[in-house]
């Protein structure tokens, strides 16, 4: 399984960068594997990108410690959800340790996908997004956990346990997955993202390439948030 992968992060207009990024890739005795996330520290709460920085923090150590040895016996994908479940309910438990101790509240979304021998799965809470891209046009498959525009229902921070939504699913042919915080794709309409078919990617500049031009359009169209996304082509 061949990969294509590339970041983009940027605080856009804002004076702070309140989201964070992942991707990894790693080569184990069953293949190569990948993790990608992103994570948006919710702005109106403290600490934004205390909480985002941490969430990811967490899920490399877990990326690390479990998931490529889970990968490594060929494990599926029931194994896969328990380590990040179990990590993620910590992850919870210790921002709200770290929010009682200064007596704040703080939180921040979290869209995360894991791929291994062409499976993949899907870990998501608030209003991040993961698309999946092929030559036909592209597919939103997170839900976003909103309330009509007045804020968040699900998110991971100082606050009781939520729990997330889980996909899974195989890889088939050529697509992409892109995963984006939603100051990268409020502004933008789908006929944009024609640019990401994996059909026309041949090259991690090429994906960091137009990812920029993606932000460009957002911010020519008046985005002010932070922007961030993983884009990634599986061949």
């Amino acid at each position: 399984m061949k990969i294509i992968s590339g970041i983009y992060w940027d605080p856009g207009r804002r004076e702070l960068n309140q989201d964070s990024v992942a991707l990894l890739q790693a080569v184990t005795g069953a293949g190569r594997v990948l993790f990608a996330a992103v994570s948006d520290g919710i702005g109106g709460l403290a600490e934004g990108e205390i909480a985002s920085g941490y969430i990811t923090e967490r899920l490399i150590e877990n990326f690390y410690d479990q998931m490529l040895s889970l990968a490594g016996r060929k494990k599926g994908k029931r194994a896969m959800e328990r380590s990040l479940l179990r990590c993620l309910y910590d992850i919870n438990c210790e921002l709200k340790f770290y929010g009682k101790g200064k007596d704040l509240k703080l939180g921040a979304t979290l869209s995360l996908l894991f791929v291994w021998q062409r499976r993949y799965v899907i870990v998501h809470l608030g209003d991040s997004r993961i698309y999946l891209c092929h030559k036909k046009g592209v597919k939103q498959l997170t839900a976003d956990h909103c309330d009509g525009g007045r804020g968040l229902t699900r998110c991971i921070g100082s606050f009781p346990f939520q729990a997330p939504d889980i996909l899974d699913g195989k890889i088939y042919g050529k697509c992409g997955f892109l995963l984006c915080t939603d100051g990268f794709y409020r502004k933008l309409g789908k006929e944009i993202f024609d640019v990401l078919n994996p059909d026309d990617i041949e090259s991690e500049e090429q994906v960091k390439r137009r990812l920029r031009e993606m932000a460009a359009i957002s911010c020519k169209r008046g985005e002010q948030d932070n922007m961030s996304a993983v884009y990634a082509v599986f061949r």
